[in-house]
Order: structure tokens, then sequence, then C-alpha cells
């Protein structure tokens, strides 16, 4: 009997530690969705920018390299890489930059590539091989950073099917993109609710009453401005061209090398989504981006006349070189016609994070 006992406490100790051993190198599920899309995003810019090209070899490998690396943080990131209920440590997304595209041809023998990783607190660099050898499959993906004594080997696909996987790769991320656009959508209507919020309080402090400055219907306009950009009429209701929305450059902008340095995905998004949504709030109700500035000084003199309030900014902040029309629009900000029977926080509005990319890729 002790032997069972003894055995069966043996098992368990070893599942509760193959469990802790799984949790601490699990990766941060949502962050893990958000970063795949937005690695087929660029495996399939790259794809396209070789077929665009026009020079693809009648045979040759086909290489897709890893965009990130999985790591413990060495920086403070809040709770966010703890496990929900236990509390273990997950692994968090560390940029991966190449020193060229994620998508190689490899025609020749071998094709040196080289990398530097940066992020969560971690730095290093290193280089690797790409090489050709028969045997192998003709399309080689890469999930793990490659080293000079481990090599990737890949075979030789026709050029037929080389170009149909390209698409493919093409395809993939322009599918990607917007799963990003359609799961990040529930985040900017909060991130837009809250940022009316702070900008109404804001404008509170100077007139001695808070109150909606915009309804409702203004909202959801703002937040299908920034989701697909803004409507040049109306009547004609079509979007302006030429200029990407502020969600499409967002995403844009989520694919430099550059980007998450200091900060994972998901915070740099919610960071840029509120300062956009403050700007566009603000620009619908004309007050100047340096609004809150020159409310700050006109609260600093409450006797003063207009001329006054702008000397005064104008040595407090030369080089924003105020006049005096957009002292006055800042100073006259007026809710819109409509907004007085908004409520500043909508029945169902919530401030918690929203991001619907924990739902599988």
């Amino acid at each position: 009997m002790s032997l069972n006992l003894t055995s069966e406490t043996a098992a368990a100790l070893m599942a509760d530690a193959a469990r802790a051993v799984e949790e601490c190198g699990r990766k941060h599920p949502s962050l893990e969705v958000l970063c795949s899309r937005l690695e087929r995003i660029m495996h399939g810019q790259a794809a396209k920018a070789i077929l665009e090209a026009g020079d693809l070899p009648e045979r040759a490998g086909i290489v897709t390299l890893p965009v990130w690396s999985w790591e413990h943080p060495l920086i403070d990131v809040g709770r966010k890489d703890k496990a929900h209920g236990t509390g273990e440590r997950m692994l968090m997304p560390v940029r991966n930059a190449w020193d060229g595209p994620p998508v190689v041809i490899v025609s020749d023998e071998a094709v040196p590539v080289s990398y530097h990783t940066r992020g969560m607190g971690h730095a290093r660099a290193g280089q690797s091989k790409l090489v050709r050898r028969l045997g192998e499959a003709p399309v080689a993906t890469v999930t793990t950073l490659p080293s000079l004594a481990e090599p990737v080997f890949v075979g030789s696909g026709l050029k037929p099917r080389n170009t149909a996987y390209l698409n493919s790769l093409v395809k993939a991320g322009e599918a990607a993109h917007w799963d990003v656009l359609t799961d990040l959508e529930p985040k900017l209507r909060t991130t837009v609710f809250q940022a009316h919020s702070f900008v109404c309080y804001e404008i509170g402090l100077s007139t001695g009453v808070v109150e909606p400055m915009l309804d409702e219907l203004g909202l959801e306009q703002i937040v299908d401005a920034m989701m697909y950009g803004e409507i040049l009429g109306e009547d004609a209701g079509e979007r302006e061209k030429g200029k990407p929305s502020a969600m499409f450059r967002l995403i844009e902008l989520c694919l430099e090398p550059e980007c998450f340095v200091k900060v994972d995905p998901l915070k740099y998004m919610t960071k840029h989504m509120r300062r956009d949504a403050e700007t566009q709030i603000r620009r619908r109700l004309g007050d100047p981006h340096i609004g809150p500035k020159i409310r700050e000084i006109a609260r600093r003199h409450p006797r003063a006349e207009i001329a006054d309030i702008v000397e005064a900014y104008r040595e407090v902040y030369p080089k924003d070189r105020l006049s005096l029309p957009r002292a006055r629009a800042a100073l006259s900000v007026s809710p819109s016609a409509a907004a007085r029977s908004t409520l500043l926080a909508p029945e169902g509005f919530t401030s918690d994070t929203v991001y619907e990319g924990s739902r599988a890729a």
C-alpha cells in the first residue's frame, strides 16, 4: 500500500512540475495571436515585393524567417506576463530585425543572414546561413532563431510552385491585416469613450461644468473614421483616397523593427489609439491641439484679458507661436447641440482592456 501511495505521490509531483514548466514556457495568449498576425502581414509584404520585382529564378528554395522571439521580460510589464489563476510567468514577444526581408529566395548554395533582437529588456545579435540541399522541402518555415552551428536547410522548387506559394503568403498577410483591424475595433471604441471623458473633464476644469461635449453618434463617427478613413462628404459617402486611416497607420507603425523595444505591442497600440482618439475629438470640437495648455494658463490668470493670456502663454511656450484666434477657439469650446443628452459612460461601457485576439487565429 505504501508503495502505491509513494508512486502516486511521485506521479502527482511530476505532473505538477510538468504543469509548472508548461506554464512558464507558455506565450501570452492575446499577444501570441496578435504577433502571429503581424508576422503574416510582414511575410506577405515581403512576398509581394519579390513578386513585383519579377526576377524569380527558375529553381529556388523559399525560407520564411521568424519575426518574433519569445522571452520572459527583463523589464517591468506589470501583471501582463502572469498567467491568470496561477501567477506563473508567461513569455512575451521580442522583435527580430533581419538584415534583409523575412522571406528569402535561396537560389545560391548558401545565403548568409544576420539579425539583431531587441525588446523586453533583451538585446542580442547573431548570424546564420540558408543552405540549399538536395532532398529538403522547397519551403522552410523557421520558427526559432538559427545560428552558424545550426544553419537552415531548404530544397528547390520550380518557379510556378514558388510563385503560387508567394501568392499564398500575400493573401494570408492581407487576411491577417483585416483580422488585426477587426479585433482592435472593440478596444478602439472603448478608447474613444475614455478619451471623450478625459477631454470633458479637462475642459470642465475651466468652465466649472463637466458635461458631455459630443453625442454618441459623433463618437461613433470618430470610431468609423479612425477605422476606415475620413468620409469626404455626407452625401457622397466616399472615403478620402490616398490617406490611410489612423488604424491602418498604427498597424504600419507596428511593423517597424524598433517599435516595441520598451513596450509590448498591446500597450503600444493602446497608447497610440488614445492619443489619436483625443486628437480626433478635439478637432471635431474645434479645440486646438494646444487647447489644454491655453486653458491651463487662463486658469492661472482668471481675470486676465485674452491678450494678456496670449502674452503669458508665449512666455511659457514661445515655440508654439500662439495667435489670438487660436486662443479664442480654445477658450470658447462648447458642447455639440445633441451632446447634453449623452451619458459620459453609456450603458455597457467598460474601461477594461478589450482585445478579442485571444480567439483562434
